[in-house]
């Protein structure tokens, strides 16, 4: 499966620590083999969060926020589990 990155994406991952980096270029991948495959992605903790909107574990801290289409996955964003909450109730 192919994964897009946002630019929103690029800007908030420029930010974290290369170690925090390391685990959400890693999530990505295991993403981008896994997603659809509910026994491959088990460990990544993916969750929908609305019709076309998932999220998953990328550390311990931080989720990646992506949009799910038809062969391709949008990586939208970076985030706590509290501002994933807070950002839903605004949207």
């Amino acid at each position: 499966m192919r994964i897009d990155l946002h630019p929103r994406l690029l800007k908030r991952v420029g930010k974290l620590s290369a170690a925090e980096r390391a685990q959400v270029s890693e999530s990505l991948r295991a993403l981008a083999d896994g997603f659809g495959s509910p026994h491959v992605h088990a460990g990544l903790g993916i969750r929908r969060l609305r019709k076309d909107l998932f999220g998953c574990r990328a550390g311990l801290h931080w989720r990646v926020v992506f949009f799910a289409e038809k062969g391709v996955l949008t990586a939208y964003d970076v985030m706590t589990h509290d501002d994933i909450k807070a950002w839903l109730r605004n949207i």
